[in-house]
């Protein structure tokens, strides 16, 4: 068994089975549309389809390669630069499903070959989850198709390509060479199983009350690194929501890896899966209303760049710069690349690379530009966006939190999914989880929770110490949540650099804590926040307690009171026009704050 290779595949695709990997099912608004291009694009893509798949067999080692060829590659990037991003996204598609089943038909093969040499499979090795992104370098090298290398960047080329490392062993019982699923990145890959979770609780509330004019109606739009959220709103108030995960999520759970992927090439797949979750957004809004006058978004600047398509090298690197942070003005048609109505839209601008439009919503929405108090607003996510001031001006900033509060990086962590522990009350004896379900993991709040109750229990000491009981097994929450020491170092991590970016802006602005008026606290996380126990942890401070308003999604806000005033375009540039940012990290003081917030409160 020196080496497998396939090359005569003969898979027939599923129209729904296809259109379903989109997200579009015979119950979809858009099902219509998207069908008809499928017919198109299924026969332009069973003439360009070369598939091969190869096994090469090094020692105890076997090195697989799968290609669906050149020509599926360049065809999808010819449609996607042509624009015809609905079409660009049915090839993708289709070429992700073709891979899917040559893998199939490449295990039963392998599965025969070691059948007779009495083999196993040990492990299966993927990048980057099991083995560094260089390794597909070697991949390539050893399976050796032809026409098939990697990038600077050890990604495959051509894109539609991919590749793994099997461990083989003598014990013929053991055969470990399928995908698993529980460690794979990509948590929106729709063939992905055997993993706890279920919807993502998307917030699209928010704390504004609509109130348009007679006649006017809008669609609203936040575009979130993780989420969307679209609601239609009227002169009766708000008609309808939906609710989506943002489908970039393919290339990446973080901001960065989309910009990376961007930056390689594929920014016109990035534009047209966001534009395309906002056509199907859009409809399923308006599907029972028709057709509306106005279309507002807001987004961070890299979401903005991302569904723009601009450069976004500027974002990727040191001295970070943005390639556009004006406000976007357009009609939804031309935006979305598809059969829409030409309404109105308006994309807000931001303040800097890491200070976008969804701040500049929220600052908006929570009246900044009329305020004569000093008030600071506080966005909490994986990247804290920050902002302090009022009409005579304003100070924005943003600290790395990382993804801890997101359920990230936490052994027992999850995100805001039907079964997430979002509360704890340890002297009760109680949990609380998101849809009431049994219990899967701790999303944000649940995590900022437990450790104020640990504390209050004395489990864990100032420093961030669990107690001798719990020292090594960590604490049970659970059967399946245990709570380790490593987690305990995350979440210190996290508040660390959250508290400490509240103190430094302060302090650059000029203002001790207690002379701040009110704390704006805003986004999905801040929303089922317990601001005590928060305090208590030592993610906020204590002047923040009684004087604080929980915005809830103040992006998607900020967008609805855009639609209600005639002068929001002079009063956002008004905004953007005072406000100024710093980056933390070369702030003086920062480094001391952020160690001396280390410990719990």
């Amino acid at each position: 068994m020196e080496k497998i290779e396939i090359t005569g595949f003969q898979i027939k695709f599923d129209k729904d089975t296809v259109l379903k990997r989109l997200g579009c099912d015979k119950k979809s608004s858009i099902y219509s549309t998207v069908s008809e291009y499928f017919d198109e694009t299924e026969r332009d893509f069973n003439e360009l389809v070369s598939p091969r798949a190869v096994m090469t067999v090094k020692g105890m080692r076997g090195y697989c390669l799968l290609t669906v060829g050149e020509e599926i590659s360049g065809y999808s990037r010819a449609l996607f630069d042509k624009g015809e991003g609905m079409r660009g996204l049915l090839a993708d598609t289709m070429a992700d499903e073709y891979l899917f089943e040559m893998d199939r038909a490449l295990y039963d093969r392998i599965k025969l070959e070691c059948a007779k040499k009495g083999w196993g499979v040990k492990k299966r090795l993927e990048a980057p989850q099991d083995i560094p992104l260089s390794e597909q370098k070697t991949i390539a090298e050893n399976a050796d198709i032809s026409g098939v290398g990697v990038t600077e960047a050890f990604m495959f080329e051509p894109v539609k390509t991919f590749g793994y490392i099997l461990e083989f062993t003598t014990d013929k019982d053991v055969f470990n060479a399928q995908h698993d699923c529980s460690k794979c990145s990509n948590f929106d890959c729709p063939r992905r199983s055997n993993i706890s979770g279920g919807r993502f609780e998307i917030l699209s509330d928010y704390k504004y009350t609509p109130e348009l004019t007679a006649g006017d109606s809008a669609v609203c739009i936040d575009i979130g690194t993780t989420t969307a959220a679209f609601e239609l709103v009227t002169d009766k108030g708000t008609v309808k929501t939906y609710r989506t995960v943002n489908p970039q999520r393919r290339f990446g759970l973080d901001v960065l890896s989309r910009i990376e992927a961007s930056n390689r090439g594929r920014g016109s797949e990035l534009a047209s899966l966001i534009r395309y979750a906002l056509m199907t957004g859009y409809k399923e809004v308006t599907s029972d209303y028709g057709d509306v006058k106005k279309v507002v978004i807001a987004g961070n600047t890299a979401m903005v760049h991302l569904l723009m398509n601009y450069s976004c090298r500027g974002l990727g690197s040191y001295p970070f710069k943005s390639e556009h942070l004006g406000t976007i003005k357009t009609t939804f048609d031309k935006l979305t690349e598809s059969n829409v109505p030409p309404a109105e839209t308006v994309i807000y601008g931001g303040i800097s690379p890491f200070v976008g439009g969804d701040i500049v919503s929220g600052l908006y929405m929570c009246d900044f530009d009329k305020s004569d108090s000093v008030n600071m607003f506080i966005d909490l996510g994986t990247n804290g966006e920050m902002a302090i001031g009022n009409s005579s001006g304003i100070l924005a900033t943003s600290t790395a939190a990382g993804p801890a509060f997101e359920g990230g990086r936490i052994s027992c962590g999850t995100g805001s999914v039907d079964g997430a522990v979002c509360g704890v009350d340890l002297k009760t004896g109680t949990i609380k989880t998101i849809g009431g379900k049994p219990p899967v993991g701790l999303c944000g709040t649940g995590i900022i929770e437990l450790v104020a109750e640990l504390l209050d229990a004395g489990i864990i000491d100032n420093t961030g110490l669990l107690s001798d009981d719990y020292f090594v097994n960590g604490y049970r929450l659970s059967e399946d949540i245990v709570f380790m020491q490593e987690d305990i170092r995350q979440v210190q991590m996290a508040k660390a650099a959250v508290k400490a970016g509240i103190e430094t802006l302060a302090h650059e602005y000029g203002v001790r804590l207690k002379e701040v008026d009110r704390f704006y606290l805003a986004g999905g996380f801040a929303y089922g926040l317990s601001v005590e126990k928060a305090c208590r942890m030592g993610l906020l401070p204590s002047e923040v307690l009684g004087k604080t308003e929980i915005l809830g999604n103040s992006s998607l806000g900020g967008c609805v009171k855009y639609c209600a005033h005639s002068d929001a375009d002079r009063r956002i540039e008004y905004i953007k026009s005072v406000s100024h940012d710093f980056s933390l990290a070369e702030t003086d003081g920062f480094d001391s704050k952020y160690i001396q917030n280390m410990n719990f409160s």
